[in-house]
């Protein structure tokens, strides 16, 4: 073999020598995308210059050799190589998103390398041989059963079904069929359902949503979906579309990604800062509008605290402090026996019971006269301490200043787990404010009212009767009857977030703001919009809801409800006698500052959060109850307590969708979809993936769905501050409709709002101006020019990293859903053996 090799010309050994190498090599094989690394294939491509090298000056003589390759090396590989030499030492080829052109390089590359080899073994062999290809990381059986139909709609069945899901499947149908018909879309009906979800973060999310919907829409891609579910932010580009495409308008009026503005976009651009007033006229009826409805939330509080001042006075004048303590004395001894009694009776099993009850009540007696002796007894020192005033305000002012100061030079309190407790020391402190100021209240309440009526002439300017219990009569009369006329939705701060919101992205006439949900998309081109809301229920006899503290609640153009209360016809959940708009459940989904929030409640906090009126929730009626007029003080008093928020009451809470679920996927699952678009728009700065995973595991508890997302790619790396990429392709395991049928599989495509370095200039520059950039605080709401557009940037950026010529290798340009998921499915799923 050695002298057959020795006796071939210098031509044919170089060429036999090259060829070892490149055949063994990336150059002219697939680079997996699931698998591959972008930088070590480039690495391998600088090496076939000195293999070239090499073999040139080995084997003296091999002209024709030495000629062919110089030519390749020069014409075809060094321009590559040399293009991405830069891109490969600055770390980008280290992001998938960032190396996807260079993917696109190198296959055209491998293509002329291929018909290099090809040359090389003639020259080397006399014949020719082409070799067999690297087999793909999916199989085509894998690949099939991901695209096997999947039947759509509310499983009856098993977990998660609901009692009236066959009406609720027929309307949905029909409304997605007629939008199919509307579009030629051919698809069998019942089958295949695409559903994209925009989720929750404020302005943030709907602006960054805003932009991946763009490049979707140009691409002509939009009009696949037959559900759209929304949370929050994601609620407000959501209604857009809702509003513009369900009106008659065609997604040309809100794509062009990369500009100029279409008409649409340039408003919701210009109106970004959707809580500022647009003048001082404006502001300031905002301001007072706010104020008014703190003052009157507070009515009913005040005729309470009036008339037990009323009565605090009253026995005060029967009851001194000793009186109290005595009776609570004798009480205390009456319930400690009344203790040995029932415990006797447990012994011997005879009235248990009555015994219980009994001592129930003597203990209650027993803390009610306590509690009059220490109110008494409170009373004496809050008058001692209201006539030094001064000396308690200096005190106090003192330690405001000083306390800061502390925090900030002693090195102790620059420790996370001593800022960790000063928070929680913050919190419980924030939730006894409000008893706290409720007894001052009730104290200074009773002061005015013990004034007597020669102190009359000391008030020149007030009448004759405004002196002690007249007053308190009347501020009590006064606040009642204002409360007993309150409406809680419009004294709250609803009305103005809704407003402002309606203002900007629902953007017709005033009557399409007003228009019911029943009446949205009447010319069937948009796709069927569900909504999503938390109803909060704290308080139900279900555990899982307990523990929950809510449900999944959702406003739909036909039906609106929860698992908990059932679902109903849209018309017929009403507050204020009217039915519900798309602009009031857009401002329902993006309650992010409510009393009651769901899993996220705090309920220190609440009672606190209800006095200050920040309440952007929602009491809506329950049609199962016969229930008239506005949710009043009682819901007011349950919102600051938890107490009585259950499924079964008249009057129910609602708030962000984010509360329970901040991705919007939930109810797509619920319905089966065969593709879903998640797009992750939620505050992450530390890859925590709350939302997504939440998700997960409400998913996989309730339905059955099983999702097993590998998010290491997208997590942020401590060290480059930049994620691998922008997007992940999952599976979705639907299990099985009733015996006799398989278990199903959907795919989803996560987008996430990320950063992998690869992106534009612009977005560069803004994260240099804000380092928190992508992740800014939900609490800014008021975006700049500038700002608006990073996040539409970028969510542009992050979509059209998913139609990427290196991950659509069959067709850059795909038609529809099935075609894009395709190609998406080959180079982006891992196999599932």
């Amino acid at each position: 073999m050695t002298s057959l090799i020795a006796s071939n010309t210098p031509d044919q050994q170089a060429a036999h020598y090259l060829l070892s190498e490149l055949r063994t090599r990336i150059a002219v094989q697939q680079l997996p995308y699931q698998y591959g690394i972008e930088a070590r294939a480039l690495e391998s491509l600088w090496e076939i210059f000195g293999l070239s090298r090499e073999a040139m000056k080995t084997y003296p003589g091999c002209q024709e050799f030495s000629q062919l390759t110089t030519d390749m090396l020069n014409v075809d590989l060094r321009p590559v190589t040399a293009k991405w030499h830069r891109a490969h030492k600055a770390g980008l080829l280290d992001s998938k998103d960032g190396a996807n052109d260079f993917r696109v390089d190198l296959a055209s590359l491998q293509v002329k390398l291929v018909s290099f080899c090809e040359s090389l073994q003639i020259m080397a062999y006399g014949t020719k041989q082409t070799d067999r290809k690297t087999p793909s990381v999916i199989d085509d059986e894998d690949i099939k059963g991901c695209f096997a139909p999947v039947t759509f709609g509310i499983n009856k069945f098993g977990s998660g079904s609901i009692a009236n899901a066959d009406d609720i499947n027929s309307t949905e149908e029909a409304e997605i069929n007629a939008r199919r018909n509307h579009y030629g879309i051919d698809k069998p009906v019942g089958e295949d359902a695409v559903g994209m979800s925009l989720s929750g973060g404020g302005i943030r999310s709907a602006t960054f949503c805003l932009g991946v919907v763009q490049v979707i829409a140009e691409r002509g891609l939009m009009k696949e979906f037959d559900y759209l579910s929304t949370v929050s932010g994601g609620g407000y580009i959501g209604s857009f579309i809702t509003s513009i495409i369900g009106g008659g308008k065609d997604y040309s009026d809100i794509g062009k990604p990369y500009g100029p503005d279409t008409e649409q976009i340039r408003y919701v651009r210009q109106n970004a800062k959707y809580l500022s007033a647009a003048d001082f006229k404006k502001r300031w009826s905002m301001v007072t509008g706010t104020m008014a409805g703190l003052v009157l939330n507070w009515s009913a509080p005040v005729s309470i605290l009036a008339i037990l001042a009323l009565l605090g006075n009253l026995l005060a004048t029967h009851f001194s402090e000793s009186i109290w303590l005595s009776i609570a004395a004798v009480l205390a001894s009456i319930t400690v026996s009344l203790t040995a009694i029932y415990g006797f009776t447990l012994r011997f099993n005879v009235g248990a019971r009555l015994a219980s009850q009994i001592l129930a009540w003597a203990a209650g007696c027993t803390l009610f006269t306590l509690a009059g002796f220490v109110s008494e007894k409170g009373y004496d020192l809050f008058s001692v301490a209201l006539s030094s005033h001064w000396e308690i305000s200096g005190y106090m002012a003192v330690w405001v200043i000083v306390t800061p100061a502390i925090a900030r030079f002693l090195p102790m309190f620059r420790a996370a787990t001593t800022k960790t407790l000063i928070l929680n020391g913050a919190i419980l402190a924030s939730g006894a404010i409000v008893p706290l100021l409720a007894l001052a209240t009730y104290y200074l309440l009773r002061i005015v009212g013990s004034m007597p009526p020669e102190s009359a002439p000391v008030l020149a300017w007030a009448p004759e009767w405004f002196v002690g219990t007249n007053v308190l009569i009347s501020l009590a009369v006064f606040s009642g009857v204002v409360a007993m006329f309150l409406d809680v939705n419009s004294t709250g701060l609803h009305k103005l977030y809704r407003d402002q919101l309606s203002n900007t992205f629902v953007q017709e006439s005033e009557e399409v703001r007003q228009l019911p949900l029943s009446s949205v998309n009447m010319a069937h081109k948009a796709p069927y919009h569900i909504i999503n809301a938390t109803i909060n229920l704290p308080s139900s006899r279900n555990r899982t809801l307990r523990d929950r503290r809510g449900d999944f609640f959702i406003f739909s153009k036909h039906w609106a409800g929860s698992a908990a209360t059932g679902y109903e016809r849209s018309t017929s959940w009403t507050s204020n006698g009217k039915e519900i708009d798309l602009s009031t459940a857009m401002a329902i989904s993006g309650a992010a500052a409510s009393p009651q929030m769901g899993k996220s409640s705090i309920p220190t906090l609440s009672a606190l959060l209800t006095l200050l009126n920040v309440r952007l929730g929602y009491w809506i009626k329950n049609p199962k109850t016969v229930q008239r007029g506005s949710p009043g003080f009682r819901c007011l008093l349950r919102e600051m307590t938890g107490f009585g928020m259950s499924e079964e009451k008249p009057w129910l809470n609602l708030s962000d969708g984010g509360h329970i679920e901040n991705m919007g996927i939930y109810e797509l699952l619920r319905r089966r979809c065969k593709f879903i678009v998640c797009v992750d728009g939620e505050a992450d700065p530390r890859s925590t993936f709350e939302g997504q995973l939440t998700l997960v595991r409400h998913a996989q508890i309730d339905f059955g769905v099983r999702l097993e997302p590998r998010l290491d790619d997208i997590r942020l790396d401590p060290k480059s501050n930049f994620s691998r990429t922008h997007s992940h392709l999952l599976r979705i395991h639907y299990p099985a409709t009733s015996p006799d049928h398989q278990p199903d599989i959907g795919l989803m495509l996560y987008l996430k709002l990320s950063l992998t370095g690869d992106e534009t200039e612009l977005l560069k520059r803004y994260r240099l101006v804000s380092p928190e950039f992508p992740h800014e605080a939900t609490t800014d709401q008021f975006y700049s020019e500038e700002q608006f557009e990073a996040y539409r940037q970028l969510g542009v950026h992050v979509a059209e990293g998913v139609f990427s010529s290196a991950l659509l290798t069959e067709n850059p340009n795909p038609t529809n859903i099935d075609s894009w998921f395709m190609q998406l499915a080959k180079n982006m799923l891992e196999p599932t053996r």
